[in-house]
């Protein structure tokens, strides 16, 4: 009768409500560790030790000090699940002075115009679409960050702050704040090691929940629990990577690969290395840069056990590619990705826009 929208938004709404309830923190805003920027995203999200400029803000605050123009602005789109959530991201960045550079970066993952079914048969059990309506479900995250280098030669420290806001319709909302840390070593131009501590501190979300007496009753009657207001906590986790980058005999050409080792703190998960308390997901990217004009990129993440058809349990991965290309300016990166593993899934397109300039005289 409804779009697949309708069902998969239901089911959705119906989880993030089972989630907050439970305080699970492998689901805590999981919308945090999405990434942004085709150009990280096409190398598997593995750049912790090489990312630069507007984006470290998000990936590694440390990296901001490698910002080589004064100004940066960027914005991303993506579809998800085929159309039916987008993400989007926008930011800017600026040096203060060779010692700081700043930054503030933008997040929504939205789903829209979901259909609210649970008022559309009446008392008598006739359905009523005068009482079809829609809302939609979306999480915001404004993060803020500070990159400065330290006292040891070549090593930079960032901060980022984050404040979160989260909403389902009308039914549900939360408040939520964190902070993120990040290191970035770089001896040479040929290899560099970065750290980023995400969640420091946990970053906490407080969800409250207002369901009309109507809707409260038709939770009852679907042998649905009714939601109670808590406190939705996401513990700290940690990205290790390092980077490097071949000399080739052509000074236009440049190869470099990245290799990063998630680590959360929140017990087992399907990773390639599970345990009780500790969990490890690698991750991989390699690039060819030509004359700093054009870059063609490829990345593996998510490295999960599945049952395939017969039951046989097997390793599946995340592909990743990219491309990028820089017009004076402005860089357009763009990536194609892979949801989903053992089988068949959603192929999404990523586009990202980054305008780089300086004040002139």
């Amino acid at each position: 009768m409804f779009s697949i929208k309708t069902t998969f938004l239901t089911a959705l709404m119906g989880l993030s409500v089972a989630y907050a309830q439970d305080f699970n923190p492998k689901y805590a805003n999981e919308f945090l560790n999405m990434g942004v920027g085709a150009d990280a995203l096409g190398m598997g999200s593995a750049v912790v030790a090489d990312v630069q400029g507007l984006t470290a803000g998000v990936w590694n605050p440390a990296g901001l000090l490698q910002q080589t123009q004064q100004t940066e602005i960027g914005l991303m789109h993506a579809s998800y699940f085929g159309g039916l959530a987008a993400f989007d991201h926008l930011g800017a960045s600026r040096r203060i002075n060779n010692q700081t550079v700043v930054a503030l970066n933008l997040l929504r993952l939205g789903v829209d115009n979901i259909y609210n079914t649970t008022q559309l048969i009446d008392n008598q059990g006739n359905i009523d679409y005068s009482q079809l309506q829609t809302f939609n479900s979306a999480d915001y995250a404004l993060i803020g960050s500070i990159a400065k280098p330290t006292r040891v030669a070549n090593l930079s420290l960032g901060l980022s702050a984050k404040v979160l806001y989260r909403h389902i319709g009308s039914f549900a909302k939360a408040y939520g704040f964190g902070f993120d840390a990040g290191l970035q070593y770089r001896p040479s131009k040929y290899w560099s090691a970065g750290v980023s501590l995400r969640d420091a501190t946990s970053t906490f979300s407080a969800w409250t929940y207002n369901l009309s007496p109507e809707m409260q009753a038709t939770f009852l009657e679907t042998n649905n629990d009714l939601p109670q207001n808590g406190i939705e906590q996401m513990l700290p986790r940690m990205v290790l990577g390092i980077a490097g980058k071949l000399p080739l005999k052509s000074e236009k050409y440049e190869l470099g690969g990245q290799l990063n080792a998630e680590v959360t703190t929140d017990g087992p998960r399907n990773t390639l290395v599970s345990g009780k308390v500790f969990s490890i997901d690698p991750r991989a990217g390699v690039f060819l840069n030509y004359d700093h004009k054009l870059t063609l990129r490829t990345g593996v993440s998510q490295f999960q056990y599945f049952l395939d058809f017969d039951e046989t349990k097997k390793l599946g991965l995340q592909p990743h590619l990219g491309a990028g290309v820089v017009l004076q300016n402005w860089t357009i990166d763009y990536a194609f990705t892979r949801l989903g593993l053992g089988g068949e899934g959603y192929f999404t397109h990523l586009f990202s826009l980054k305008w780089a300039f300086s004040a002139k005289g």
